[in-house]
């Protein structure tokens, strides 16, 4: 029942991260450990809190993770295919000036054909009349004049016809060379409209495949928004279920606390009565030792509950260690409870009577078992149990993950056990 203030600003980070567009391969698996670890840590600050509230919880992060990648896709699919179909759009326009210009290809090299055709007509009546008159026929029309202003006429009507069957064969040519160089041009547009039919081809297929994507990106940002929804009603109902385990929780831990309250004050009595006669007391052999040899995955103090957002009390320190893990006395002391207690699950309590002037004991919760019962003396180091935790796992209590929660307590009240350890 615990999440540190900077945890939160790590999980909201870590999932706002999500909604970016898609970086490198490098980056996305930066942003996922990112991810998974802000969820590690969220799953340590919620190893006192009821199992289904727990599942609840995670269902809903995780749900709370995926989306906004998720919306991502779907607006990155979904700026690909306008782009595609506006590419599409362009094309087609682009191919109804190319087939237009083909057909206007085509028409000029008919035509040009057709001058062709027309200006070998004329050649072979030229060369017939030619071959015909045995090539004598532009002479005979000179000689046969019978003025000398008749001659000058016929001169200039025979030099105009075979300036016009010059004409002819240049025109000819020129034709001819008009024709090479629009069939290369329609070749190449030809090509051109190809290639763009190919394009399109291929662009129409892309605009399938990205409409069927973005459908598909709509459903599943549609799944885990339902998936949410439904996490949402799963915690919402999970809420009041856990305020009153934690009522409990409370209720046993006061009355814990009133017991050890009592026994502190009749040790401090004892203790200065026996200074008072002089004698010597035992105190518990001074600062405590470590009960298990570990890392501490969530501190003593007030935090907000990362579901419920009720700020509370965690009263002990949480060391991450695996179940079956030995757990051993601080200090030596006198078991005075081993049992099974609401919330804190199996439960080892050992009062070590007075140290540094104060009345202190030591709580072990959550074990998987016990090694000492009640009234038993304990050394310090001594093995008095072994870890539990964990889900379906007897002795749990409110954890649903395997650690040893830490307690001690000083004049009956709960204290941080950094300042002892």
């Amino acid at each position: 029942m615990r999440l540190r203030p900077a945890l939160t600003l790590a999980v909201i980070a870590a999932l706002l991260l999500s909604v970016l567009a898609p970086a490198q391969a490098s980056d996305e698996r930066r942003r996922k450990s990112r991810v998974d670890a802000a969820l590690k840590d969220l799953r340590h600050d919620m190893n006192e809190t009821s199992r289904e509230l727990r599942a609840a919880a995670t269902l809903l992060r995780r749900a709370e993770s995926k989306l906004p990648a998720a919306r991502a896709r779907v607006a990155r699919v979904h700026g690909q295919l306008v782009a595609a179909q506006a590419r599409d759009r362009m094309l087609g326009e682009q191919l109804e000036v190319a087939e237009a210009e083909v057909a206007r290809a085509e028409k000029e090299i008919d035509a040009t054909l057709a001058r062709i055709a027309d200006s070998q007509v004329l050649i072979g009546r030229i060369a017939r009349s030619s071959y015909q008159e045995g090539g004598m026929g532009e002479l005979a029309v000179v000689l046969a004049s019978e003025s000398p202003d008749d001659f000058a006429t016929r001169l200039v009507m025979v030099q105009n016809t075979l300036r016009s069957e010059g004409n002819v064969l240049g025109d000819l040519a020129e034709a001819r060379a008009d024709l090479a160089a629009q069939r290369a041009t329609l070749e190449a547009k030809r090509q051109q409209l190809a290639a763009m039919k190919k394009e399109q081809e291929k662009l129409v297929r892309r605009i399938t495949r990205l409409e069927e994507q973005a459908v598909a990106a709509k459903e599943a940002v549609q799944q885990l928004i339902a998936e949410r929804e439904r996490a949402v009603a799963a915690v919402e109902r999970e809420k009041a279920a856990e305020e009153a385990r934690y009522a409990r929780m409370q209720a046993e831990s006061a009355r814990l606390s009133r017991i050890l309250a009592e026994r502190a004050r009749q040790a401090r009595i004892a203790a200065a009565r026996a200074q008072a006669a002089g004698r010597s007391t035992a105190s518990g052999g001074g600062a405590l030792s470590w009960p298990v040899s570990s890392y501490i995955t969530s501190p003593y103090g007030m935090r907000t509950h990362p579901v419920t957002g009720v700020y509370k009390l965690h009263d002990g320190t949480d060391f991450g260690v695996g179940c079956g893990t030995p757990v051993r006395a601080a200090a030596a002391g006198t078991v005075i409870q081993a049992a099974n207690v609401a919330g804190y699950g199996n439960q080892l309590v050992i009062d070590h009577g007075v140290m540094r002037g104060a009345g202190v004991a030591t709580s072990y919760n959550h074990l998987m078992s016990f090694t000492r019962g009640p009234g038993s003396r304990v050394a310090r180091g001594q093995v008095i149990g072994y870890s539990g935790g964990g889900d379906g796992m007897y002795g749990a209590g409110y954890s649903t993950g395997c650690h040893l929660h830490f307690m001690v307590y000083v004049n009956g009240g709960t204290t941080d056990p950094m300042g002892w350890l």
